[in-house]
Parts: C-alpha cells; structure tokens; sequence
C-alpha cells in the first residue's frame, strides 16, 4: 500500500465497533449442516439436531450424522494452526502495549511469523519485539532487513510504519489543470494523476507522523495443496473411537468440513478414487461451504486379516 493510500484512507482513528459474540461449537455445527442439506440431497425425514451425533434424521432409517472441522493438525500440538493463529495475535497486542509503555511513539509494525518457529513464550517473544521497535521507531517508513531481528526466530517479516508524506493543499499538476479526475472518467487517469502527486511529495521529502491511531498487525500469509488423507484416516479413527458414546441408530454419517476461511483447514478437497474404510461409518462426506465442493465416499469395512490381498 503506497503512502498517499494510508495516508489518505486513515486520516482519522475509525470509531469502535460491536463485537459480536462468538458461536458455540453446536452453532457453527448447525449453521454448516444448513449449509451443507441445501447441497446434498439427504435421505427423507425429519432433521433433529442434538448430541452423539450431532444431527439425527428421523426417516425410514434412523441416521445419526457427525460433524467434524478437517484441521491440518491435531489442535493438541503447539505448532498447529489453530494455537499459533490466536498466540500470534497476542503476541502483537502485547509487544505494542510493553513498547507504548515504555514511552514509544504511534508507529506501526507489520508483523510476519514464521510457522517453522512456533510461539511458545508469548510474554517473551512480546518483549522482544517491544525492544526492537524502540530501535527502530526513528527508521523511514520500510521493510526491516531480517537480520536485525534474527535473535527472534518466531518472525520472518517487519514492515514499520513511522510517518507518511506530507501533500501540499496547493499541489498543482499542469497534465490535470481541474484537479484530480474522477475515476468515472476512467481509473487510468485517476491513478497517474496519484502517482504524480506522490511523486512530487516524494521528491520534497516532507513528511508528518501518524494521523490515526497505530495498531500493530499480524501478515497473513499462508500456502494450501491436495487433501492429506493420512489426516483425514486419523480424524475418521478418532471419531470412530468416539462413537461409542452415541446413541443407538441404524447407521452412522461423518460430515468433514474443509472452511477455507480458516487457514487451519483450507486445501483442495477434489481426489478421485478415494477409498476408505470405517466400521463406524456408512458414508464420509468432505464438504466445502461456499465452493461448495463435495466428495462423498462409501466406507468400506476393512477385510478380515486373513482376505487381506498380499503385496
């Protein structure tokens, strides 16, 4: 983002706004099995929502349906996504209050993390930062060279945000005489007329602080491929495992939801010729909400050890 965008799109510190309370884990399972009936034709009866499973079709057959989020990794490890998405953000929150605490000015760091250097001290890691922000708070705005913070292995990307340039109210550009255009008379105009009037802020060198409230925030970046199935098999036995607490039905369903807006979960779920086996569960379904991708498998039960076909 170039400066005359920051600049000019956060001239004043946005007003505070609701924070909505987070859904309990039945409600997320209900909103994404909505989701899911309006994709999926699903055997007749009535859709009861309940526990062990999570869902009960009351038909000809009596159909229990669990609901499970297809994480990369067991959220029990400390590198997984789910722990080190939430660890980051408070990392960045606690390194800004620590900075601003010791009397550091409103500036703003741009944090990236590096996954292959989990968090494991918040306060520490936190602390760090705080230091080296007061080492470099007089920097012009820039990237940070990785290695003056090469004592913190948790990071991988600083971008600091000190000031921003300075636009004369008085600017003139003889190629736009009535000013700048307006971008129904066509964006190509409108972004020259921007990129000539930061060049010539740039070329005075006139710079202000900050105008708005700095917030230190975490880069996301993040990389996705092909469905593991080795994970997908072990999320399959741990339910199964599981399933000795449901209630007594005629079979049994296992919903996998892959929400891409969760980087924890977000892959490529289109595999042919996926095959599975389960002595819990009739059907595996892997289902992507919006995309609104399906992959139906018929489980298998395993052969006895004895039919097993030799390699």
């Amino acid at each position: 983002m170039s400066d005359q965008a920051r600049n000019e799109g956060a001239v004043a510190p946005q007003s505070p706004t609701t924070v909505k309370p987070r859904l309990s884990q039945q409600d997320k399972e209900r909103h994404y099995f909505e989701l899911f009936r309006n994709t999926y034709t699903l055997p007749a009866g009535e859709v009861v929502y309940s526990d062990k499973p999570d869902v009960t079709i009351m038909g000809e057959r009596k159909l229990g349906i669990e609901i499970t989020n297809f994480y990369h990794e067991d959220g029990s490890l400390i590198g997984s996504e789910q722990r080190q998405a939430s660890r980051r953000t408070t990392v960045a929150l606690k390194a800004q209050a620590l900075y601003l605490k010791a009397g550091g000015k409103n500036i703003e760091l741009k944090l990236g993390f590096d996954k292959s250097h989990p968090i494991e001290d918040d306060d520490a890691v936190a602390q760090n930062i705080a230091t080296l922000a007061r080492l470099i708070e007089d920097r012009q705005t820039s990237q940070i060279p990785r290695c003056e913070f090469e004592h913190i292995p948790e990071l991988n990307f600083i971008y600091v945000l000190t000031r921003i340039l300075q636009y004369r109210e008085d600017y003139y550009d003889p190629e736009f005489p009535e000013g700048q255009p307006d971008t129904e008379a066509g964006f190509s105009a409108f972004a020259r007329y921007g990129n000539r009037r930061e060049a010539e802020a740039i070329k005075e060198g006139i710079y202000k602080p900050l105008s708005w409230e700095a917030k230190w925030d975490v880069m996301h970046t993040h990389q996705f491929g092909m469905m593991a199935i080795a994970r997908l098999t072990e999320i399959l036995r741990e339910k199964e495992e599981k399933a000795k607490e449901y209630q007594r039905l005629d079979a049994y369903w296992l919903l996998v939801i892959v929400d891409w807006m969760d980087p924890a979960q977000e892959q490529e779920i289109r595999i042919d010729g996926l095959t599975i086996h389960s002595d819990m569960f009739e059907r595996v379904i892997i289902y992507k909400p919006t995309f609104e991708h399906v992959v139906d498998v018929v489980a298998t039960r395993p052969l006895p050890e004895a039919q097993n076909p030799k390699e």
